[in-house]
C-alpha cells in the first residue's frame, strides 16, 4: 500500500486530557505510534500516489509529490514518473484528487522548487520544468545536466540554500561518459572518470515543450564510480563545484538556522552513518590511500556524526516552528526507510564534532514515529509507513 501520512500537534485540550497516557499511542492499527501529544494521519493512498519518492511544497503550500510507476526496474519503455499536486479541496484533511503538473520522468528521487521553477533529480537527468501560461501544468522541460548514473545511488537530496545556490545529494554510481550523454566535469571528478576527447566542462542545457520532452536513460544495475558526495551549483546549472565527498549513497540533506548541514549516507554491510557535510570534507568511501567508514581517530576522513546504524537513511528536514511541541524545536527529523521510524536529532557541538546530544546508540534516539521495527523489501506491506520523504507544510 502506498500511502502519504503527515504528522501535527493535538489540540490543547487533547494534550492535556492524554498527558497522563502512555508515552506512545498508535492513532490507528495501520499507522505508526507516535507521542502522545502528536498526531498522525493519513493524507493520500493509492490509487492517488503510487511509490511517492520526493515531496515538497510549492509557493501556494500545495503538496508537490513526485511518483510513478519507474521505481526499481525500468525499462526504456517504462511508462514515466509524474510530479502532482495533491488537492485537499474540503479542507478535511484528506487529498481527494490529484493534478498532474509534469510528466515522463526517469525515476523522481528529488524536488525542489524555486519561484515557478521546478526542479526534478530523475536519474540521469537533473531536469527543470516550468509553467509558462498559469495553468498549472508545465509547458517547458530543462534537461540542466545528464550522465549522472542511473536510479541505483542517484541524484538524490535537491536543497536550495540561503547563499541562493542549489545542493545536491548524488550516489556513487556514475555515468555512461559519452559525448552523448556526459555528466558535468564536477560529477566525472568525484568519479575519478577521464573525460572523452573534446567534452566541454559544462554541457549545454537542452529545452524542450511538454510535448517533445524526452528524458535520457540509464540502466539500473550496478556501475560505480570512485565515490558520491555533495555538490552545489548556481540555479542555472553554472559554477558547479564538490562541497564534500567519500560517501557512498547519501540521500537527503537539510540544513538548519545557522546554515549547518545534516544528512545520512547508506551503506550494505557497515551501518548508514549521519554526516554533517562542509567544504572539503571527505567521509572515507574511496578514500585513495587511507579507507576509514566510521572515521574516529582517523586524520584523513571525517568522523560519522553519530552511531552507524543498520538502516536505511531517507529523508532529513530542520524543524524549528511552534507548531509542534517545545521540546521538538531546533531538531532535525530524520527518516529511516527500513526501520520505520524517524529519528529526533538534537545537534549539539563538541568542539569541531556535530552530534545528537545524549545520543551513543541508536537506542538512544528519541522517535517522532515509530511502526514497529525493521522489515525486508518484499514483506513490504501492513503498517501504512516506509518513510523514504519528508517536508514542512505551510
Amino acid at each position: 500500500m502506498t500511502t502519504l501520512i503527515r504528522v501535527h500537534p493535538r489540540s490543547f485540550l487533547v494534550l492535556l486530557l492524554l498527558a497522563v497516557a502512555s508515552s506512545f499511542v498508535r492513532a490507528a492499527e495501520d499507522l505508526p505510534e507516535v507521542p502522545n501529544d502528536v498526531v498522525v494521519s493519513l493524507f493520500a493512498k493509492e490509487p492517488l500516489v503510487r511509490n511517492p519518492s520526493a515531496i515538497t511544497f510549492d509557493a501556494q503550500g500545495r503538496l508537490t509529490v513526485g511518483h510513478g510507476p519507474q521505481y526499481r526496474g525500468p525499462a526504456p519503455e517504462t511508462e514515466g514518473d509524474r510530479v502532482d499536486f495533491l488537492l485537499d479541496d474540503d479542507g478535511d484533511g484528506v487529498a481527494e484528487r490529484a493534478h498532474t503538473f509534469a510528466k515522463g520522468f526517469n525515476s523522481i528521487q528529488g524536488l525542489a522548487w524555486r519561484g515557478g521553477d521546478l526542479y526534478v533529480a530523475n536519474a540521469p537527468d537533473l531536469t527543470i520544468v516550468r509553467d509558462l501560461d498559469g495553468d498549472d501544468v508545465a509547458d517547458e522541460y530543462v534537461r540542466l545536466f545528464t550522465g549522472l548514473g542511473s536510479l541505483e545511488h542517484g541524484l538524490h537530496g535537491l536543497n536550495f540554500a540561503p547563499d541562493g545556490r542549489l545542493y545536491l545529494s548524488k550516489g556513487n554510481t556514475k555515468g555512461r561518459n559519452t559525448l552523448e550523454q556526459l555528466a558535468p566535469k564536477a560529477f566525472r571528478e568525484l568519479w575519478e572518470l577521464p573525460s572523452p576527447e573534446g567534452a566541454p566542462d559544462f554541457p549545454e542545457p537542452v529545452v524542450f515543450t511538454a510535448e517533445t520532452y524526452q528524458h535520457n536513460y540509464k540502466e539500473p544495475q550496478d556501475d560505480w564510480g570512485r565515490q558520491g558526495g555533495i555538490l552545489r551549483c548556481d540555479p542555472d546549472g553554472s559554477n558547479l563545484e564538490i562541497v564534500a565527498r567519500g560517501m557512498r549513497n547519501p540521500w537527503d540533506i537539510a540544513f538548519d538556522d545557522r546554515f549547518q548541514w545534516l544528512g545520512t549516507d547508506n551503506d550494505q554491510t557497515q551501518g548508514d552513518k549521519f554526516i554533517a557535510p562542509f567544504f572539503g570534507a571527505h567521509y572515507g568511501w574511496g578514500h585513495e590511500w587511507s579507507y576509514d567508514w566510521e572515521g574516529k581517530g582517523h586524520l584523513p576522513t571525517v568522523p560519522a556524526n553519530g552511531p552507524l546504524f543498520e538502516g536505511s537513511g531517507a529523508g532529513v528536514v530542520w524543524f524549528n516552528e511552534p507548531t509542534l511541541p517545545e521540546r521538538f524545536r531546533g531538531t532535525f527529523f530524520v527518516a529511516d526507510w527500513l526501520r520505520r521510524v524517524i529519528y529526533v536529532y538534537r545537534p549539539e557541538w563538541k568542539g569541531s564534532q556535530l552530534e545528537s546530544a545524549g545520543v551513543k546508540t541508536l537506542d538512544d534516539f528519541e522517535l517522532l514515529a515509530d511502526a514497529g521495527g525493521g522489515r525486508a523489501m518484499a514483506m513490504s506491506s501492513g503498517i501504512l509507513f516506509d518513510p523514504t520523504d519528508m517536508a514542512i507544510g505551510p
